[in-house]
């Protein structure tokens, strides 16, 4: 049962969250903002349209957006709770009640869950539906390219087969450029090349315009070369297109289905362990920077706050480093995953059960 003490302590966090989440989205909009001022200015003009345009182009960025800045709201309105309670003392008269720092620090740990559902909300129902619009608008006014091209992509397809398009015309669906490499049933190098590539449905595969294919041996002699109008494969367009969206444009149910029809592509089996990892890893920075806070006095208050906030960079930088080597299976990719969570579990529950020591 929550008590007037728990309403005010959560009072001051959710007005140091707002703060927090202002702050963090205003700094990376208004550095991105004068950075391509210019560009915004020019492009939006030239497609007819003004200030709707670039606000349409903001608006579906701030998914993306709050999913980056995530781990520092969180952390950031935490440890300015806490400065707030030991500014007049507060947090001691709270503690002279019979209450421990856990107790009084509790509601920021439940809103913190909160948060952390609305962040999993995000990262699964909203970023993924707008993700293809946001890139759209990109390229159009950042870019100036109203036909959106993607410069190359490089996938397998569900038969272990390089895919490599390069120049892709996502409005038209055409690929300038289409390389597809594997090995035959006699382990023969097979690669199929052409331009100006477009699905064809009835066909199965991509449609070719100067085509050619070649086998080769396993000593690199060519066996047999001859024109291609079709490359069979199961990759389409709608593919191409998720692959190359980032991490987290994918949701949990997309990245599932993905790393069971690649289930060799290291990359989607550590994503669909990551979307689980992600937001447990805010939780986790705000068990491991209060303490920081809460362990100095009033004088030392803001060395204590930029510890807990280095403390969030590196701990970003090593789950960084560590989920990239997963994804290029010099790690295993569950463990790349948890790793850094277990670590940072371990090490956040010995601090919270020191606090109050």
């Amino acid at each position: 049962m929550t008590g007037r003490l728990d309403r005010y302590v959560a009072g001051i966090y959710l007005s140091c969250w707002v703060t927090s989440l202002v702050f963090f989205i205003g700094l990376f909009g208004v550095v991105d903002f004068f950075g391509h001022v210019q560009e915004l200015l020019d492009h939006a003009r030239e497609a007819g349209q003004g200030a709707g345009l670039i606000g349409r182009f903001y608006l579906v960025q701030l998914p993306s957006i709050f999913k980056e800045v995530a781990p520092f709201v969180m952390l950031m309105a935490a440890l300015l709770t806490v400065l707030r309670l030991q500014r007049h003392n507060e947090l001691t008269a709270m503690l002279l009640t019979g209450r421990s720092n856990r107790r009084v620090l509790a509601p920021v740990f439940v809103l913190t869950v909160v948060f952390t559902g609305l962040l999993v909300w995000v990262q699964e129902a909203v970023a993924p539906r707008v993700s293809i619009e946001r890139e759209r608008l990109e390229a159009l006014l950042v870019k100036g390219k109203p036909d959106w091209v993607i410069p190359e992509i490089h996938m397998r397809d569900a038969a272990g087969n390089v895919f490599s398009a390069h120049e892709v015309h996502v409005a038209s669906g055409v690929i300038g450029r289409l390389h597809v490499s594997g090995r035959d049933a006699r382990g023969r190098n097979v690669a199929v090349s052409g331009s100006r590539a477009t699905w064809d449905e009835a066909a199965g595969g991509w449609r070719l315009q100067a085509g050619v294919r070649e086998v080769r041996a396993g000593g690199g002699e060519l066996e047999e070369q001859g024109p291609a109008e079709v490359v069979q494969t199961d990759v389409r367009p709608d593919d191409l297109l998720m692959e190359h969206r980032q991490a987290f444009d994918l949701s949990y149910a997309e990245v599932l289905g993905r790393s069971e029809r690649y289930p060799l592509a290291a990359g989607y089996r550590l994503l669909r362990h990551y979307h689980v990892t992600y937001p447990l890893s805010v939780l986790l920075l705000v068990a491991l920077g209060v303490p920081f806070a809460l362990r100095r006095q009033a004088r030392g208050s803001l060395m204590g706050v930029g510890s807990a906030l280095l403390l969030c960079l590196v701990f970003l930088l090593v789950d960084a480093t560590v989920r990239d080597l997963g994804a290029h299976n010099f790690l295993h990719p569950v463990l790349a995953a948890w790793l850094p969570v277990i670590l940072a579990g371990s090490l956040g529950v010995v601090l919270l059960d020191a606090v109050d020591d």
